[in-house]
Parts: C-alpha cells; structure tokens; sequence
C-alpha cells in the first residue's frame, strides 16, 4: 500500500488531478447508483407486495371454508372442487390475477383455476416457502420473493392460511421487475457518463492549473541554466502570478549579480594582465642579456612561457566573463566557416585537414561575431583531435522548427563519462586545456536564444550541434 502510494505521488501533477477527480466521482456514482437502485427496486416490491396481499385476503375473505374438508387430492369430491374452482375463477378473472388454488397442509394442489395443465404438484412456490407456509398463522398472509418462471418471466406469490388444514395461493405477474433490473444498467450507464464526465472536466482543470505551472517551471529551469534573457511567461493569473512576479525579480535580480560578478571578474583578469605583460617584457631583456653574455637562457625562455600561458588563460577568462549581448541578424553560415577556415588555415595545412560546408544560401538569425567564436573553438577543437588527412565537416539543415549547425571530425570521440560535463566552465578533458571554450560557445549560444549539445559518431569522432530557432 505504501509502494502505491508512493508511486501515485510521484506522478505529475495534472495525473494527480485527474485521478483524484476519477475516483471520487466512481465512489459516489456507484454508491448513488446502487442506492437508487435498490431504492427503486424496494418501493416496486413493496407496492407490489401490499396489492398481492389485499388481493390475497379479498379473495380469501369472500371464500366459504366450511366445504374444503370435502375436497381431495385424488379427484374425490368434484362438485366441491367445481364450486371452489369457479368460485377462484370469478376472482382471479375479476382481480386480473393470473391464477388462484387452494392446497391442503401436506401442499398438494386441491383445486387449481389454470386448465392448462401446466402447473406442478406441488407447486414450487410453496416448496420454495416451505417453512414460512408451516409457521404461518390462520388468518394470515404473506408474500414470497419475486422468482422467474420457466418463460423467463417475473412472478409473485400471494399465500393466506384459511384454516388449520388448507391454504389460498395466487400468482401475480411482476413484469415490472425485470424493468426495474433494467434499471440497473440505466444506472450504470448514468454513472459511467458521469465519470467520463467528470474525467473530462478534471482533465481540463487539471490543464488550465498545470499549462501555468510547467511554464513557471521551465522558467526557472532556464534561469537555472544561466538564461537570464527569458521573458516571464504570459498568461500567468492568480496565486501563480505571485509566484510568478517572486521568480521575475529573482531572475533580475540574478542577471543583475551576474553581470556585476562578470564586471569585477574583467576587471580583475585586466589587472593582473597588465603587470604579467611587464614582466614578459623583463624576462625578455634578461634573455637578450643572458644571450649576450653567452650564458645559457633556459630559466628566462621558462618563464616567458609560462606568463604567455597566463596571458592565454587571462585573455580565456576575459572572453568568458565580459558581458556578450547578441546582436542578432541573418548570418550566412558558409561566409563565417570561410572566415574561420581562413584563420585556421596555417594549423589545416600543417595536418593536411579540410573544412566542408553548406550551400551558399544556407542562412540562420545569430549575432555573426559570436557565431564566428562558437565556430571557431569547435573547429580548434576538431582540428587538435583529428588525425592527419582527415576532414572537418560543417553542415546545416532544417530539424522542426528548429535550424541545425552540425560540426562533426573523425576524432576519438568524447567519454561518455564527460559528455554531461564538457560545457561546464573550468572542465577540461586535455591536461593543458583552460575548460573554458565550450562553456563560452555554450554561453554564445544562451545569449542568441539557440542550445549546444554534442553526440559520438557511430562510426567514430564526435558531432556538436547547435540549435537555432527558425526566424
């Protein structure tokens, strides 16, 4: 039961609503439905019952006793048996009964107004009631229990006690019954409706108070993403707005900080920038010195290096942290790859790689310089990777409504392990890499309102694509 119970909480919140509507509408409309039901079916018998039972004493009450001693079982006594039978059939005639008989205490037939022959001695009736007949006063009646008869038809019994030794019995249809058991499925199929109904309406409520939720929620997982830039959804009411109005300062409030912390941290990659290039510049002349004296200039050459790989880091933080607001505008893709393959061409030529891309037509909505540095940091990346005469594969296509740039190499791939890291800033799978030009390009891509992601090749190497909403 708590496993169950578990798993109904752990289901969505519009899932929640439906079924809680669903089940409370099964309970009452079975509960209504079986009520109304037997409620029915009790007023018919009852009503039924008082009408065989006032039938039963009129007959009965009209019916000389003191000649039955004179009837038999065996057909003795015929005059008597006339005088009874047509007396029954005058009543039964009269009362619209559809029959009427007399028997005796050992419940055989004496005197019967159905002629046809069909009925049973005893009848099944009396057998069925056997107990009830044997404790039944003189001058009492009661009533059996509707039963269906061999026609498949509804019956009731009517029984009073004439005297120690005989009884009166009549037959009434109930017809009505079997109308009433059809009023059961009536019920059902009321109910049913109801609960397709009330499903229905529970899936519509559910829909008006989960389509402002899931779009609070994507909301915030954009904020969680770093995407300032998204607008407050539209059409959010109520309490929900309140909430909603709580995450739109949040995200302000957030871009504010954000920008603040980019600020500070340029500022300070500035700083120290300035004296490193100092003492390049000192290292340099010690080098020059220690040349000219014939010395060895080892030491000097290490620590020019090691500040030009801290001015590579600084200039990569810079780049990073310096606010990149889009300047949108209709980018041929085919232009930008030239440019980068011009600026890479030295490092192309050295491993023999190539660069294919789009047609010249192939055009997407992105701010052109940072295309360009997206462009530029995967195509780096491929170039580093990929083994010699290979070749670098830039493509564009139509995916929804969407626009895709796919940069794909014949490279080792990506762990899978770092796939879910490798756009995160500082991570880095290569010992002499900063971690940050995938958490830029993703950080490009943010600001132009398109998403990075990248996939290993079947067949080898890894593909980063990059997912452009269709202007």
């Amino acid at each position: 039961m708590k496993r169950f119970w578990r798993k109904i909480q752990d289901l969505p919140f519009r899932s929640r609503i439906i079924l809680t509507f669903t089940f409370i509408t099964i309970l009452l409309v079975s509960t209504l439905a079986w009520i109304g039901y037997f409620t029915v079916r009790e007023i018919y018998l009852s009503q039924l019952g008082e009408q065989v039972d006032l039938l039963t004493r009129l007959i009965s009450a009209d019916l000389d006793t003191r000649y039955l001693d004179f009837l038999e079982p065996e057909g003795a006594g015929q005059l008597t048996e006339k005088y009874y039978s047509e007396n029954l059939a005058r009543k039964v005639g009269g009362m619209s009964l559809l029959q009427a008989f007399i028997f005796n205490a050992d419940f055989r037939t004496l005197v019967q107004t159905d002629t046809s022959g069909n009925y049973l001695n005893p009848e099944p009736a009396m057998l069925l009631n056997l107990n009830e007949l044997k404790n039944l006063k003189t001058g009492k009646s009661m009533i059996s229990f509707p039963f269906r008869g061999n026609d498949g038809l509804w019956y009731l019994w009517g029984f009073y006690r004439l005297n120690e030794n005989y009884y009166l019995g009549v037959q009434e249809s109930a017809g009505r019954f079997a109308k009433v058991d059809q009023l059961s499925t009536l019920f059902w199929a009321i109910g049913l409706g109801g609960v397709l109904l009330t499903t229905l309406a529970g899936w519509l409520l559910a829909s008006t108070l989960a389509r402002p939720i899931d779009k609070l929620v994507k909301f915030s997982a954009a904020l969680g993403s770093g995407d300032f830039a998204t607008p407050l959804p539209h059409g959010i009411r109520g309490e929900l707005a309140i909430l909603g109005g709580a995450l739109d300062r949040m995200r302000n409030d957030l871009r504010r900080n954000h920008r603040e912390k980019e600020e500070m941290l340029a500022q300070i990659a500035h700083e120290i920038r300035n004296p490193l290039g100092g003492i390049e510049l000192l290292a340099g002349l010690v080098k020059e010195d220690l040349q000219n004296q014939e010395q060895d200039p080892a030491y000097a050459e290490k620590i020019m290096e090691e500040i030009s790989g801290l001015k590579s880091l600084i200039s990569a933080y810079l780049n990073f942290s310096r606010p990149v607001r889009a300047v949108p505008g209709q980018v041929r893709i085919s232009d930008v790859v030239r440019e980068v393959e011009d600026m890479l061409k030295n490092r192309l030529q050295q491993k023999s790689i190539s660069i294919s891309y789009p047609a010249e037509e192939a055009c997407v909505a992105f701010d052109p310089n940072h295309l360009r540095q997206i462009l530029i940091n995967l195509v780096s990346n491929s170039l580093e990777l990929s083994p010699e005469h290979s070749a670098i594969t830039v493509e564009a296509e139509n995916f929804g409504k969407v626009k895709r740039i796919r940069v794909s190499d014949n490279g080792p791939g990506i762990p899978e392990a770092e796939l879910s890291k490798i756009f995160e800033p500082f991570f880095s799978g290569r010992k002499d890499g900063t971690g940050l030009g995938l958490a830029i390009c993703r950080k490009l891509c943010t600001e132009n309102g398109a998403k990075i992601f990248a996939a290993n090749n079947t067949g080898g190497g890894c593909t980063f694509s990059i997912e452009i909403a269709k202007g």
